[in-house]
């Protein structure tokens, strides 16, 4: 682990990106669904599916407990590819994060993802889950070099499809492992 990693994508606020929102409601007080979200081991939670890898470890690249603003790390996938990923913003309601480096050939017109947990406390110590997942695709590569088609394109049959599916089922596996305790 060094303190000399070099920065992160700058992430441009007005740059086009596409986006898929899923919700799950969680039997568990806000505070233990958050808590859960961001400590719990990665590759209980993102699962493969049909179409794409899950984790199956992280390797640490800052001191100190992941979830804190800066800290960063290796996610390793099962297809044997990996990614950065650094946390931009944690509070009680809130989780931002940022990947990086996809190292697999399908993700090289990627340039980043935003990702973001919003902990909505419910009635009956209930707590709704909502996720975003945001990409960031490279301009200088098919499809993103086709400004807005190439977003809808990406969208239709990347976002909407095999990345919906990886949304919901980690999701449902933050879901039973939260709720299971």
């Amino acid at each position: 682990m060094t303190n000399q990693l070099p920065p992160p994508p700058a992430i441009d606020p007005a740059a086009p990106m596409i986006a898929r929102t899923e919700r799950m409601v969680i039997a568990r007080p806000l505070a233990e669904v958050a808590r859960h979200v961001v400590e719990a081991d990665l590759a209980t939670q993102v699962l493969a599916t049909r179409r794409l890898p899950g984790v199956v470890g992280v390797t640490p690249l800052t001191e100190g407990p992941w979830g804190a603003p800066g800290a960063r790390r290796i996610v390793r996938l099962s297809d044997g590819s990996q990614t950065t990923e650094q946390v931009l913003e944690r509070s009680a309601e809130l989780f931002r994060y940022q990947v990086w480096d996809y190292t697999t050939v399908a993700a090289r017109l990627i340039a980043y993802a935003l990702g973001e947990f919003r902990f909505v406390a419910l009635d009956g110590g209930r707590t709704e889950v909502v996720w975003t997942y945001a990409f960031r695709l490279r301009p200088d590569v098919f499809p993103g070099r086709l400004g807005g088609l190439g977003r809808w394109l990406m969208k239709a049959v990347f976002l909407d499809t095999a990345y919906a599916e990886l949304m919901r089922t980690a999701l449902a596996a933050i879901k039973g492992g939260v709720e299971r305790g």
